[in-house]
This record gives C-alpha cells, structure tokens and sequence, in this order.
C-alpha cells in the first residue's frame, strides 16, 4: 500500500474512531445507537492496526470473534426493524461487520494469492462499495443525521477501499 493511501485511511480510521467516541461520551444509552457507536470505536483501531502493521496477528481471534458478534446483533436488530430505513441501516452494519470479520480472517490467504480468497474478496468489496453508496444517499435525504450517515458511509468507504489495496487482482 502506498503512502498516500496510508495516509487518507489513517485520516479516515481515526476520524470515524473518534466520532463514535465522541458520540459515546456524549449520550447515554441508547440501544442499537450506542451499539452502532461502540462498533465503530472497536473497529476504527482495528483497521488502523491492520494498515499500519498488516502482518500483526495481535488478538486477531478475539477481534474475529468480536466483530461476528455484533454482526449477529445487527442481524437480529433487522429482523425486529420496522421501516425500510431501519432496515437497511441494520443490513449495512452488518454486512460492515463481517467485512472486518473477512479481512481479518482472509489476509493470509490473500497475501499468498488463492484464487477463491481473491474472487471472495472482490466480492464482498462490492457489497461494501453499494453499502457506502447507500449511506451516503441516505445522508444526502436525511436531514439531522447527515453527519453520522455520512460517518458510517465514509468507513465503509474505507474498509472498501483497504480491502481493495490488499486484494490481488483477478
């Protein structure tokens, strides 16, 4: 990965990071809000330690297991959501989540260059690149949450493009 791509998802990590911890600090519980911030909190640092040190296998089982929980939250989320909104919302961190839960689990496949890893992995890029293009057609429709819309959009954005950096080509 190159500098300069080092650099904006740096930017872009830390910034989602501490807005979630901005928002944490500044609201009381709020169920799947507060579960919304936390895993952006978790999973902003996370993916600063996998651009800056991509072959670090600090804690990678537990962050595995941390991220598939709160996909599995989400999940059921989804299944009590009412609106579409709400829905799609539940639907995108999901999928966010088992992304994380992917790139941890996949990058030594796709470092070594195996054929399903790599069509897997241009795959769920795909899925983050429409999950981002959603966030951020919901935040341009939906005044009061713009920013934290565009928060989630912005990391989706960026696990896309990390995942695309790291991925071999087809």
């Amino acid at each position: 990965m190159t500098g300069a791509w080092t650099t904006v998802l740096t930017v872009v990590f830390a910034a989602t990071g501490l807005y979630g911890v901005w928002r944490l600090s500044t609201r009381r519980w709020q169920g799947i809000e507060t579960v919304v911030d936390l895993s952006h909190v978790l999973m902003s640092p996370a993916m600063l330690v996998m651009l800056w040190w991509p072959m670090a296998a600090t804690w990678q089982w537990a962050q595995i297991a941390v991220f598939a929980g709160l996909a599995v939250v989400f999940f059921y989320h989804l299944s009590g959501s009412e609106t579409v909104p709400e829905r799609a919302g539940a639907m995108a961190h999901a999928w966010m989540n088992l992304g994380m839960v992917w790139m941890l689990a996949a990058m030594p496949r796709l470092m070594s260059g195996d054929a399903w890893a790599t069509m897997l992995s241009w795959s769920a890029v795909g899925l983050l690149v429409l999950t981002a293009g959603w966030w951020l057609v919901h935040a341009a429709r939906t005044p009061g949450h713009r920013t934290l819309c565009g928060c989630h959009g912005l990391s989706c954005a960026g696990m896309a493009t990390m995942l695309a950096l790291m991925t071999p080509a087809l």
